[in-house]
């Protein structure tokens, strides 16, 4: 009896330790492939600083603009932003491949009527970024050469029943420019509507918190 006694005692301690192995494997952080430097990342930096920012600035507002430097977004929101693209792909039992990060500008107040708040965070005109999530679309000749370009982003047509659910359709106007086929509309729409139709879900993820400078005296 003792010795059946002391077999289940060695194989439940085992199996406690065994658990606890695999956890704590699941749970292991590895750095990242892409992690770069601090030295590189401040060469980089100066180097934008002293080519692309200096040309935007020497070419607005007869030198005194000074452009963006950065742009924030706090982990929370970004944890969230993965979690939904995980479950849209759950949904549509699709692969999102991964995100673009697209330079981008603000429109000028021609274009689209700002609020007071947004005038106040200097957003018309503004140098920013956004995010598009990606699905993988068929091999072209072009992408044969750039498989990066096989990363499209995407929209979802959805029936109103889900939002979340429906076609993936690629939103053609972001993809490579020898593949744009159509324009929703043109820069010179006075006060166009930026609104996406009521059927179509958009997960394109803006609204960061960008920093220009402070303002010389």
């Amino acid at each position: 009896m003792k010795l059946i006694q002391s077999i289940l005692f060695i194989a439940f301690t085992l199996a406690i330790l065994l658990t606890s192995c695999a956890d704590d494997k699941a749970n292991e952080v590895t750095m990242p492939h892409n992690i770069i430097s601090v030295k590189k990342g401040i060469l980089m930096k100066e180097t934008y600083e002293n080519g692309v920012q200096r040309i935007i600035e020497n070419s607005r507002e007869n030198g005194s603009y000074q452009a963006t430097e950065f742009a924030w977004i706090d982990l929370d929101s970004l944890k969230n932003y993965i979690k939904l693209l995980d479950k849209v792909s759950e949904l549509n039992n699709t692969k999102i491949t991964g995100i673009r990060i697209y330079y981008s500008q603000y429109p000028s107040k021609k274009e689209y009527k700002y609020s007071e708040g947004e005038e106040e965070q200097l957003l018309p005109g503004r140098e920013t970024l956004f995010f598009a999530p990606t699905i993988k679309m068929n091999s072209t000749k072009l992408s044969q050469a750039y498989p990066l370009l096989e990363n499209v982003p995407f929209s979802i047509q959805h029936d109103g029943t889900n939002t979340l659910v429906g076609k993936l359709n690629v939103i053609e106007e972001l993809t490579y420019k020898s593949n744009r086929k159509i324009k929703r509309f043109t820069s010179t729409d006075t006060g166009a509507s930026l609104d996406d139709n009521n059927n179509e879900t958009s997960l394109l993820l803006n609204e960061l918190a960008m920093f220009p400078p402070p303002k010389n005296d």
